[in-house]
């Protein structure tokens, strides 16, 4: 009898052991999960989307640092080395043909028209002028362009950097029969039904 209590009161002692063993454990796993999320919410609060703007129009590529999206850096620096080949190319052009017209309309005996272009009319060398002097202007176009893009690009990813793209996330088409219930002349009209789940 007094073995048999001793036996309940050992494992009474086993059960609120290891009881007390598994609140301890889920208080310290929820704690660390409350605690994780809070670093998180803290990281994505500290984010600001007014940093990552001046960052990109301080430095291009340095916002989308600053969003970690490091993978934009290179693609963003061969589009500004693209854009800077074709400036250099165009503005080389452009001096040439503008240099050898005003040379050919000039009355100063000391501007010599090139000899490399002697089969050229002065219309063809006016035309080359124009098509290489668009061409720069097309390049500095682009050139604001894509410095503007990474601007945008920096300031859109820094508002949507704490959103939720969990697999929670999802979208529904389905089928939908919309019956008129007030007019009985009315048939049935066919349509579609969009359902979200946060």
């Amino acid at each position: 009898m007094k073995r048999r209590f001793f036996l309940s009161l050992y494992h009474l002692k086993k059960t609120i052991t290891l009881s007390a063993l598994f609140v301890v454990f889920f208080t310290f796993s929820s704690y660390q999960s409350h605690s994780q999320s809070l670093a998180d919410s803290i990281k994505y609060q500290n984010h600001s989307p007014h940093k990552a703007t001046i960052y990109s129009l301080v430095l291009p590529g340095l916002g989308q640092a600053y969003n970690k999206q490091y993978w934009k850096i290179p693609i963003l620096y061969a589009g500004i080395a693209t854009i800077t080949y074709f400036a250099i190319f165009n503005t080389n052009k452009y001096h040439t043909y503008r240099d050898e017209y005003f040379a050919r309309l000039s009355t100063d005996t000391t501007l010599i028209p090139n000899p490399k272009y002697v089969l050229y009319s002065d219309n063809s060398i006016k035309q080359l002028k124009n098509y290489y002097q668009r061409n720069l202007e097309f390049t500095y176009i682009m050139a604001g362009v894509v410095y503007l893009l990474n601007v945008i690009d920096a300031s859109v990813y820094a508002h949507l950097f704490s959103f939720d793209v969990s697999n929670n996330l999802s979208m529904r088409i389905d089928p939908l029969i919309n019956e008129n219930a007030f007019r009985f002349d009315s048939p049935p009209a066919a349509g579609v039904k969009l359902t979200f789940s946060f």
